[in-house]
């Protein structure tokens, strides 16, 4: 080895220490972030774990979100199917719950249909109201 080599590989000229071992090492053979020659690093590098594979398990938030949209899925797809086969005599109600229903149709059963609504949304803000100043007393 000729004066100023690098004493991992030989090749090069040594302008670094090593930080762990003292040995003067060159570019190519330091560890940068570390300040260790390639063999001081493999042999102090942690080894990283084994990584495991884990079961897959959809959270609760999730199945409520994927039954919601099936079941909001399969109603648009009963409105379509009732709108081909009958018309424009068919008749289709929105409902998201707690707001008041959207209904949209034509035929001699709206009416009544819409009364019967309204009169539930009624009753049930009734005694929501009901209860909540009952609370309150």
């Amino acid at each position: 080895m000729q004066v100023g080599a690098c004493e991992v590989c030989g090749k090069r000229s040594a302008r670094y220490v090593c930080q762990e071992c003292g040995r003067k090492v060159c570019e190519a053979c330091l560890e940068p972030r570390t300040w260790v020659c390639s063999d001081c690093y493999s042999r102090l590098k942690p080894r990283a774990p084994t990584p495991t594979v884990e079961a897959f398990t959809w959270s609760t938030p999730f199945k409520l979100f994927l039954l919601g949209f099936l079941i909001i899925f399969v109603g648009v797809i009963v409105m379509m199917i009732a709108a081909v086969f009958l018309g424009a005599s068919a008749g289709a109600m929105i409902w998201i719950l707690p707001f008041p229903p959207i209904v949209v149709g034509t035929g001699p059963h709206l009416y009544p249909i819409w009364m019967a609504i309204l009169a539930v949304v009624v009753i049930v803000l009734g005694i929501v109201v009901f209860f909540a100043l009952r609370k309150r007393a």
